[in-house]
This record gives C-alpha cells, structure tokens and sequence, in this order.
C-alpha cells in the first residue's frame, strides 16, 4: 500500500484531504465555541427568569440614564409602583397568542424614577385593521406590578401614520417624545393577575427549552460530532482508496490464464504466416 500511496496522485489527494479535514476540524471547532455560547446564553436567560423580582430602577439603571436596553436581562421580573398614563396608551399591531392575530396593549407606567412602558396584555382583533378596538380601561391610582422585562426596538414605531393609537414596533425613544418624561429603554410584560390585565388575554410564558433562539443546544452538539466525522473520514480516504486499488489488483494478478486463449494465439499467428507466404 505504501508504494501506491507514494504515487503523484495519491500524493496530491492526501495533501487535499489534509486541507478538507483541518477545514472541518476548524468547522468543528467553531462549533463547540457556538454550542457554549448558547448553553451560557440560554442558563442567563433561564436565571433571570427564576430570580426574585427587582425594582425596575435597580435593573435598568435610571430612566434618564439607563445602564442597559433590557436585552440583557430579558425575562427578568422586576417591580414598579405608579400611575398608568392611559392617555398616551398605544397598540402594538400584528401580534399573535393562540392562533389569534390582535394587539398588545401598551400603557406607561409613570413611577418616581421615570416611565416605564408596561405590555398589559393581549387584545384580539374583531373589525378591520384600520380601526382601533376598544381597550379595557387600566386602573386608576397607584398601584405596584409585577412584569417580565423585554428588550425595545430602535426601528420607528410609525405612530400617527397608523390608525388611531396603534404603533408597529416597541420604541422608547419616541415614546418618551410624545409622553414628555424619560422613558427606560426596555418594556415590560404583565405577569398574570397584576394591576392592569383585567379584561385582557394574558401574554403567553416564555419557552425556556431554548429562550435564546436559534439552533437548539443538542443540535449544536451535533455539529461538532459531524464536522469531526467528516474530517476524519477525509483523513481515511486516501488509504481506503489505495487498499482498494492493491486488493483490485492483486485480485487480476491471481486471476487464472484462460486455457483457450493460447491455442487460438497460435492458430492465429499459423494463418499470419501462411496469409504472408502465399
């Protein structure tokens, strides 16, 4: 085998396949940095959504100064006691609970450390999308929640160009415009039975069998099975290849001679000769 594999051919398909392996080890390798990554990602999120509830202000930082835009510490429980500002009440369109298509009802909240946009609950559509539905009213006075942190967007949320009151994403920047107070830069969503959620449908429980999205944990793992695999049978290829050219050969050089061959050799070399003479 080792004479086959000394052949210029063999040669330059080990150094390819050498190349093709130390890709997939590399692929591999990358893999397993994605496969702790996610697992690191999806145990914070899992943590933030068990930890104690907080106060808003000792999560986020100051509303006129916050030290983070929520995604970090999405799901995280926090507290805050206010007054709802139902007149500067929007709806988030295009959203989805169980089957249904609606919107999310999106009253600030007016606290001593700023505003904070709070995700009442869900309200299905019944009429056409260029009319608002009524909204159930939310209390009035003050009052304390409980809500699970969500990160905003920066995307414009399109208000006014829209019908009455409703908004297309989440943006505390221009909402914090229109209200006049700072507003922190995440949201937050009621938790069920909290000030706020009656007459509404209660917003769905995260899934935390893989909160960070994407690819799921074991399918990472998977990959990195598959790229090492793959590099390693790039490895094998050149010799499994010359095994099998050594046992094809060998396998002709047993071969018996086929004892009517000769005769009729001779007998057609006879008829050359006389063909030649005459």
């Amino acid at each position: 085998m080792l004479s086959t594999l000394r052949q210029p051919r063999y040669l330059g398909l080990i150094a390819l396949m050498v190349v093709v392996a130390a890709l997939c080890g590399l692929a591999g390798s990358w893999q397993v940095v994605r496969f702790h990554q996610k697992h690191d990602a999806n145990q914070h999120l899992r943590f933030d959504n068990r930890d104690q509830p907080a106060d808003v202000a000792a999560v986020l930082g100051p509303a006129t100064a916050p030290t983070s835009t929520g995604k970090v510490q999405q799901f995280r429980r926090v507290t805050a006691t206010g007054t709802y500002l139902s007149a500067e009440q929007t709806l988030l369109r295009n959203q989805s609970v169980a089957g249904d298509v609606g919107y999310t009802v999106l009253t600030p909240l007016k606290t001593s450390a700023g505003v904070l946009l709070v995700a009442r609950g869900f309200l299905a559509q019944t009429g056409a999308a260029s009319t608002s539905p009524p909204v159930p009213a939310s209390p009035s006075g003050t009052v304390t929640v409980t809500a699970r942190l969500q990160p905003a967007s920066t995307k414009a949320d399109r208000f006014g160009r829209l019908p009455a009151g409703q908004v297309e994403t989440v943006n505390p920047a221009q909402q914090a415009a229109r209200i006049g107070a700072p507003v922190w830069n995440g949201y937050a969503e009621l938790l069920p039975g909290q000030p706020g959620t009656a007459g509404l449908t209660a917003l769905p429980e995260p899934d935390m069998s893989n909160p960070a999205g994407g690819a799921e944990e074991p399918q990472h793992a998977a990959y990195v099975v598959q790229w090492y695999l793959f590099g390693l049978l790039a490895l094998c290829a050149p010799f499994v290849l010359a095994a099998a050219e050594r046992r094809r050969d060998q396998s002709e050089a047993a071969e018996p001679a086929d004892p009517q061959a000769q005769p009729k050799s001779r007998k057609a070399s006879l008829d050359d000769r006389l063909a030649g003479r005459a």
